[in-house]
């Protein structure tokens, strides 16, 4: 992580500003996958009608994190799998990834 003061930037304030690059940056095509997965995980809390935090609370599950995994970022599988345990109608894992 890397921090910069606004007055680094010729900013007037003197925020701090936070820039993060990853040492290894992640591969287009593993990029789609996990694009592909956060559009499914936000499909499918749509259909519940909850906004993101209200279906985090209801199934306490880090707001932080189930919000990386439905916008494609980089997540911990078991984030998902307590995701897709709210979702009855997702009998397994691998029912989640047909058609993905």
């Amino acid at each position: 992580m890397i921090f910069f003061r606004n007055s680094d930037l010729n900013f007037s304030n003197k925020e701090l500003i936070m820039a993060y690059q990853r040492k290894n940056p992640i591969p287009d095509q593993h990029q789609e996958v996990l694009d592909s997965i956060g559009m499914k995980i936000f499909k499918l809390r749509k259909v519940t009608e909850l906004s993101l935090e209200r279906f985090c609370a209801k199934n306490d599950i880090p707001r932080i994190s189930y919000s990386n995994l439905e916008s494609g970022k980089n997540f911990h599988m078991t984030t998902l799998l307590k995701v897709l345990d709210a979702y009855p109608e997702v009998k397994s894992l691998e029912d989640f990834f047909i058609g993905l």
